[in-house]
């Protein structure tokens, strides 16, 4: 099986998309999401990281970054700490929800998704439409499908994968 990246800017409905198409996969989904929160005093957004199907937390251990317009500070630390608890289903699907810019320092999360690519079953992802080595390392990778998503198309490409997922993923079907 190939694996699915959708890529595009902020705000451009890769999450959305990505909900679609686990709402139409029947089994077991594992992996994380990403989550920009509303701005603090300081006009910074508190960026937390959870697993995919858990309850959200909010603390020190999970933030992963803050980012106020043209500004960002990464927690590579946060990252690493949330490697560490990363598996791997055996007959399920592997969320990033999403791949961005604050992890390329984070030399454990970072090998711990590329070394995913390479041995998950199925993996789908909203990778940001950056340019970094890590980023363009996933976006490269032998094993993955990249489909581009915007305003004009985003309508469009969910109708297509929804309706091309027991092709793309036989084994699940």
């Amino acid at each position: 099986m190939r694996h699915i990246l959708i890529v595009g800017r902020n705000g451009v409905g890769k999450s959305t998309l990505i909900r679609a198409l686990i709402e139409a996969i029947p089994v077991p989904v594992d992996g994380f999401l990403t989550k920009k929160e509303v701005p603090g005093p300081d006009g910074f957004c508190p960026v937390y990281i959870h697993a995919y199907r858990a309850p959200k937390q909010f603390s020190a251990e999970n933030c992963i970054g803050l980012c106020r317009e043209g500004q960002s500070i990464a927690f590579p630390e946060a990252f690493d700490r949330f490697a560490d608890t990363m598996r791997l289903p055996q007959n399920g699907v592997i969320v990033f929800d999403e791949l961005g810019f604050l992890e390329s320092n984070a030399l454990r999360f970072t090998e711990a998704i590329l070394r995913t690519l390479d041995d998950a079953p199925f993996v789908i992802a909203a990778v940001r439409d950056k340019h970094t080595p890590f980023l363009d390392a996933v976006r490269s990778h032998p094993r993955a499908d990249v489909y581009r998503i915007d305003e004009s198309s985003r309508d469009r490409l969910r109708e297509t994968l929804l309706s091309n997922l027991p092709a793309l993923l036989p084994d699940l079907f």
